[in-house]
């Protein structure tokens, strides 16, 4: 509860706090086991995720992302394990992130 005093006069009000990671993971595992399975990004607001292999060539594009980047490319293929890199464009005005992203599906 959230309680506000203004002039002598005061309110409660029920309020829920929310965290979001700021950190962008680096890798993913994505073998089926639960952990690490999708690139994560709740809480950044992606208007569009788009991922490059290391030739620079594009293998995967998505607008409106919601985790569904679980290693494959487009056309639904599994990609090799390796680095990647992407670009996240975001809905709310920030700056645009690039970083890399390691597949690693071996146990």
């Amino acid at each position: 509860t959230l309680t506000v005093s203004v002039s002598g006069c005061s309110g409660d009000e029920p309020f829920v706090a929310t965290t979001t990671s700021c950190t962008i993971q680096k890798g993913i595992s994505a073998n089926g086991d639960g952990a690490n399975d999708y690139f994560d990004l709740d809480g950044f607001n992606v208007r569009k995720l788009q991922i490059f292999n290391r030739y620079g060539g594009k293998v995967y594009e998505r607008t409106n992302y919601t985790n569904q980047w679980k290693g494959q490319s487009d056309k639904g293929d599994e990609l090799p394990d390796g680095t990647y890199y992407y670009v996240i464009e975001r809905n709310d005005g920030e700056p645009t992130k690039t970083g890399w992203i390691y597949i690693n599906r071996k146990n």
